[in-house]
């Protein structure tokens, strides 16, 4: 590639994997990651409909993948779940990207030469155009044009991803090329976005339900038989767990107190000055900023330790080392109101955290461990060496390890492997950790004492929605015989209220955001009630008092735009439901848990 991308080759590569999703309606172009835990070994990780991926494969995705989340968040670290995150979605990239290419060479689609020049000339991939953006930030077509037409540049892996993309492309217009909006669903639409309306209402509130109704053991049962796909899963993790904590260690502690007593020597010998010292030193950042600065307090305010010192300091005295919860202070005095019993201080501070050195020594332990132990010896091993051993709770897909957060990696390993795998080591923000496969639980019903609490939940609201229908019934019956709405409101004892007009995702107070209430009055017929609605309040009736008229002039200036993203929308879900279609039947071969080894 020509010397300006080679230049920027990191950033150039992962715009184009970022911009890939533009190019298609669905994002074929997902990536993933890989980071601690071992690394993956060299060879075959898995394979879709016999074709093979490769380790090589996966962790280049892995790479793109990290990219686009760090430049999603440039001033944060990833944490261990986003690596893991992106693991997973690098493995989905790629089984997609096999079926789609799979696809493309069943349908022999092709891009000519002439189809990807005119692409070049005539429609440039906007992700190549950022690299041409001038000081003011507008896109120099002559250079771009000029780097196009000269020889010396290889434009070679630009045009093999381009030519990937317009194979994409073709493939997504034929699956999407049957996807049609009716009339009907562009009227639909501007009246969602446009219709507004005012209403009286009556109804009962959940809140106002307080019969004391409790389930009964055998209601519970029924309702639990009754719905099972509220409570399954798709599979249970079992395991055992070592932790071990990144806690500092004593040189850590010595570190600190090392680096506070040089600070402390540099003050008194007039080489720094406290303010600047805790700007550049301290480890509160909003009193740093300040110089260290923390106002004025009494004893009530600040942490006993620091209380105990800070007034025990004359006015311009520097305290030795204290250390608090926080870690370890340099404490100024700076004024002192006896009468109002304050102090003026400012701090240091400096937070005890493993350095570079604990860190290695925590991880080789880790790592010892995990050499050390099997299945039948990992429980009494880590107990004789007084490890931290968890015995979690069963584990869903895609949930964190009981005990262990930002633990993705554990739970995606132990749903790869079977019952006695001994685990790489992982590591999160708190700790590095070893996992013990025991057993997988296939997809099925959750134990009904484990979601015994949303069972009762589900009876009361299903409880309380029939007790607010049986009090509505008799004014909605009086309403539709000639009462007025307030006046069978008021005879049966509900709530009765007049709205502010409202949109379809407006709020109407009392009965809730977006509801189904929103639309059904924008969609009746003034003076005609609506039928009851079901709402997360409670239920409720409206009678329309007026709405707006659609106006068919504007309608008509906004038909081509609505039919145009109803379109996109529609050819987004062909496409989808094509992909989900594949991924579902293809043969897919996932061998990344087997594959991992202790890098």
């Amino acid at each position: 590639m020509f010397q300006f991308l080679r230049s920027r080759a990191k950033l150039f590569y992962w715009v184009i994997a970022l911009s890939f999703l533009a190019f298609v309606y669905l994002g074929f172009g997902d990536a993933g990651c890989n980071r601690g835990g071992g690394q993956i070994a060299s060879g075959v990780i898995g394979s879709v409909n016999g074709r093979q991926i490769t380790a090589e494969d996966f962790e280049n995705t892995v790479r793109q993948q990290v990219a686009m989340m760090r430049q999603q968040s440039p001033d944060r670290e990833l944490n261990a779940n986003q690596y893991a995150a992106a693991q997973d979605r690098a493995w989905e990239s790629l089984v997609q990207q096999t079926i789609i290419d799979k696809a493309i060479a069943d349908a022999k689609l092709k891009v000519t030469d002439q189809e990807l020049l005119d692409r070049f000339l005539n429609d440039p991939p906007a992700e190549i155009l950022q690299q041409y953006r001038d000081e003011n930030g507008q896109i120099d077509i002559a250079r771009y044009r000029a780097d196009l037409q000269n020889p010396q540049n290889n434009w070679g892996p630009v045009e093999a991803y381009v030519r990937q993309v317009m194979l994409t492309q073709k493939l997504a217009d034929r699956i999407a090329g049957q996807a049609v909006v009716p009339e009907e669903d562009v009227r639909r639409e501007y009246l969602r976005q446009s219709g507004r309306a005012m209403a009286e209402y009556v109804g009962v509130a959940f809140n106002d339900i307080s019969d004391g109704y409790s389930p009964t053991d055998q209601e519970i049962e029924a309702w639990y038989v009754a719905h099972p796909d509220d409570y399954s899963h798709d599979g249970l993790a079992y395991c055992k767990a070592v932790r071990f904590p990144k806690a500092a260690s004593s040189a850590d502690e010595k570190d600190v107190l090392d680096t506070l007593a040089e600070i402390k020597s540099d003050i008194a010998a007039g080489k720094l000055d406290f303010a600047t010292a805790a700007r550049q030193y301290s480890d509160d950042t909003g009193s740093g900023q300040r110089g260290g600065d923390l106002g004025a307090f009494d004893r009530t305010r600040m942490v006993p330790e620091f209380t105990e010192a800070a007034f025990g300091l004359a006015v311009g005295q520097i305290s030795e080392p204290v250390r608090t919860q926080f870690g370890f202070h340099l404490i100024e005095v700076t004024a002192r109101d006896e009468a109002a019993g304050q102090v003026t201080a400012r701090h240091i501070l400096m937070k005890i955290t493993p350095g570079p050195q604990t860190i290695d020594q925590i991880a080789e332990s880790a790592a010892s461990f995990r050499q050390r132990v099997n299945a039948g010896s990992f429980v009494t091993t880590a107990e004789a060496e007084a490890h931290d051993l968890l015995k979690p709770a069963a584990i869903s897909r895609g949930r964190d390890i009981p005990g262990l957060p930002l633990s993705l990696q554990g739970t995606s390993w132990l749903f790869g492997v079977s019952a006695g795998a001994i685990s790489p080591v992982f590591e999160n923000d708190e700790c590095f950790y070893v996992v013990l496969a025991e057993r997988v639980e296939p997809a099925g019903l959750r134990p009904l004492e484990e979601v015994r609490s949303q069972v009762m939940l589900a009876l009361r609201n299903q409880h309380n929605i029939q007790v607010a229908k049986q009090r509505l019934a008799p004014a909605l019956a009086a309403i539709n015989t000639g009462a007025a709405v307030s006046q069978a409101a008021a005879q049966h004892g509900l709530k009765y209220a007049v709205t502010d007009t409202f949109s379809y995702n407006s709020n109407v107070p009392e009965i809730g955001f977006g509801t189904d209430f929103n639309k059904q009055v924008i969609e009746g017929l003034v003076g005609r009630l609506t039928p009851e609605v079901e709402t997360a309040r409670g239920v409720y009736a409206g009678m329309p008092l007026w709405i707006k008229p659609i106006d068919e002039a504007d309608f008509g200036a906004r038909r081509a735009g609505i039919q145009q993203a109803l379109m996109m929308q529609a050819q987004n879900e062909a496409v989808e439901k094509w992909l989900q279609e594949q991924v579902g039947a293809a043969k897919i071969e996932d061998r990344r848990a087997e594959l991992r080894r202790d890098g």
